[in-house]
């Protein structure tokens, strides 16, 4: 920072950059500071340089703001005649347009009078990108400009699509009711819709304009159907496309998808969300254009801006109110952390498959874009999460929730109080010993505890608000010996009621995300316990029961059955499945070697028993309240 000059806007306090403008001679009465101090929330002083011009920007906006509205407040009114929702747009649309070229040839004047002021980011942020470095290397200032202004146009492109995707449409809700005063509330929104659309516009015909379009598109994938190059400019296939026969917008056929599932119950809340946000995200990156008109370039775009999209990017300050394509290409320049293939897939699988919808539903859609584009996933469902060694689940199950806690609020502390009435102690077992999901478990209510014959087993169903993955998890799970041995039977006798739960006391989420709670519950276990990696969770209990099932050489029919995996080919067609007794006999074969299998193995009385040390525990608290020898 010493070797560069501090401009005179940027002030440090307490190691921390502010902008600081002072306010104009002319206003400083009725504007009631005579200073402008916003923070940059930073304290790099680069970072700084580069957000100042964009603050200085919104600050002397503000400043010529003020001043339009003391010329209104001395001015005698005139009356405004009535204007068209259609002539609104319009001047909207040449405004934005006088403003881009206006600041272009101001940008290109002070560049041209003093580059250095450019170079050191006082007129504008400078973009990140290795095509601007080669236009830099050149050193054709038309083009640097130009790029500049192309790429602000672009981002502010990005926001506003951003905008009408989330429906956040405050910024153009104030100039529609500035261009036409007392407009009602519904109208008003639909003037905002329509003067986003008509910036946008007017931003695309700048930015096809541009003398370096061509030569970047030739080297990057073209963001939008509007940006491609099919015999016309960008403007040219802007209009054929929103005037051809591409069918109505992306956005609309959204709507349809979305009301046509919840017409036949197909998805849940969770995966419905996922699905929308998915697409919106498609829409954001690369605009919401007639249904029919996207091509496999679009779909690429698409792929490569989400493998530069950071895990739980707007989560994050660095990237706090960037639109996805900024993230992407702030991460790309940072070297952040790039999301897993599997991720991605997921995201396109879930526009891919509105895209297949489509073509089903619209005429105009001849194809899918997404076809043959996912990326591939080269990992399998067993290699993506770890199973527990034995050694690990010794740790596990040697936790204070097994041997002694604190209390059942400081559960993972050590000392004296046996949680075996609590979801804490017996949903793990369970899983381990059962093979079922998380929330298979944590949703189980007393009736899905039932018996037939000699077998008691758990009964995993979709109905009411328990859910289940897929079809074929609907199943019956018999109860291992070893739940029995150690009690859990019993536990389960506590529960009267047969639509109550029996692990009320682990909580479930929301519709969004159910397992969350519970989730983050168990990893403190598995934390504690000092052997959580990165690729094991709670989950890593059912691929631990997966492996002891083929050490046990359970037949893989069998163990897709426990499991809930659909059966592949002819034979999962026809029949009804294995019998519970079956089912029972092969569950019982499974074994661990652990001290949890020995201690129960050993407790001729059935008692709830878990590792030695916790059987001394009980024997000495239970002889000691009975006064034994």
């Amino acid at each position: 920072m010493e070797d560069m000059e501090m401009p005179s806007s940027l002030i440090k306090r307490n190691e921390m950059f502010y902008v600081h403008v002072r306010v104009p001679a002319n206003i400083v009465e009725t504007y009631g500071k005579r200073f402008e101090t916003k923070s940059l929330r930073t304290k790099d002083f680069k970072e700084a340089r580069r957000r100042l011009h964009d603050e200085v920007s919104a600050i002397n906006r503000r400043f010529d703001d003020h001043r339009a509205k003391i010329a209104r407040q001395t001015q005698p009114a005139t009356p405004q005649p009535s204007l068209s929702f259609a002539e609104i747009t319009r001047r909207h649309a040449r405004d934005v347009s006088d403003k881009e070229f206006a600041d272009r040839a101001g940008l290109f004047e002070a560049t041209y009078a003093e580059p250095s002021r450019l170079w050191k980011g006082e007129l504008v942020a400078l973009p990140e990108s290795r095509y601007f470095d080669h236009l830099v290397e050149d050193g054709e200032l038309d083009k640097i400009v130009g790029y500049i202004v192309g790429t602000r146009a672009k981002d502010r492109i990005a926001e506003l699509r951003r905008m009408l995707a989330t429906g956040n449409l405050n910024e153009l809700a104030a100039i529609a009711e500035e261009r036409s005063h007392g407009i009602d509330p519904a109208r008003k929104l639909v003037l905002a819709r329509l003067l986003a659309r008509a910036e946008i516009d007017a931003l695309e015909a700048i930015v096809a304009g541009e003398p370096d379009a061509g030569i970047e598109s030739a080297a990057v994938a073209p963001s939008t159907p509007a940006e491609r190059s099919d015999g016309g400019t960008g403007a040219q296939v802007l209009v054929s496309a929103k005037h051809g026969s591409g069918g109505p917008r992306l956005s609309l056929v959204l709507a349809d998808w979305i009301a046509e599932k919840a017409r036949t119950n197909s998805w849940v809340e969770k995966t419905r969300d996922e699905r929308e946000a998915s697409v919106k995200a498609f829409i954001e990156i690369c605009g919401d254009h007639p249904v029919g008109v996207y091509a496999k370039a679009d779909a690429k775009r698409f792929k490569d801006v989400l493998f530069n999209i950071p895990p739980n990017a707007h989560k994050k300050m660095a990237f706090k109110s960037l639109g996805l394509v900024a993230i992407a290409d702030k991460a790309e320049a940072e070297g952040t952390q790039k999301p897993t293939a599997k991720n991605v897939a997921l995201k396109m699988d879930a526009v891919s498959s509105l895209f297949i919808w489509a073509k089903k539903n619209f005429d105009e859609v001849q194809t899918n874009p997404f076809e043959g584009l996912k990326p591939q996933v080269d990992t399998v469902a067993r290699e993506e999460r770890d199973p527990f060694s034995l050694d690990e689940l010794k740790r596990i199950f040697s936790a204070p929730p097994f041997t002694g806690a604190k209390s059942e609020h400081h559960w993972l502390q050590p000392g004296s109080q046996i949680l075996d009435l609590s979801g804490k102690y017996w949903v793990p077992l369970v899983a381990l010993y059962a093979g079922a999901r998380l929330m298979e478990i944590v949703q189980l209510r007393r009736g899905d505890i039932q018996t037939v014959g000699d077998v008691t087993f758990f009964d995993i169903k979709g109905d009411g608000e328990n859910r289940v993955k897929t079809r074929s998890s609907n199943r019956r799970i018999p109860v291992h010996p070893a739940l029995v041995r150690a009690g859990f039977l019993d536990f389960v006798e506590r529960v009267k009621n047969p639509e109550q739960r029996i692990f009320p006391d682990i909580e479930i989420g929301s519709a969004k995300n159910r397992s969350a709670p519970a989730s983050k519950l168990f990893i403190r276990l598995i934390r504690s316990a000092g052997v959580k990696t990165r690729k094991n969770c709670f989950h890593s209990f059912r691929h631990s029961f997966e492996d002891a099932c083929r050490d046990a050489e359970i037949d893989t029919a069998v163990m897709n059955a426990l499991q809930g995996h659909a059966e592949r080919g002819m034979s999962g067609r026809y029949g009804s499945g294995f019998k519970l007794e079956r089912l029972n006999a092969e569950i019982a074969k499974i074994a661990y070697g652990s001290d949890f299998e020995k201690s129960v193995a050993n407790d001729t009385r059935k008692r709830k028993a878990v590792p030695s040390s916790i059987i001394s525990k009980k024997t000495s608290r239970r002889r000691a309240s009975s006064g034994a020898g």
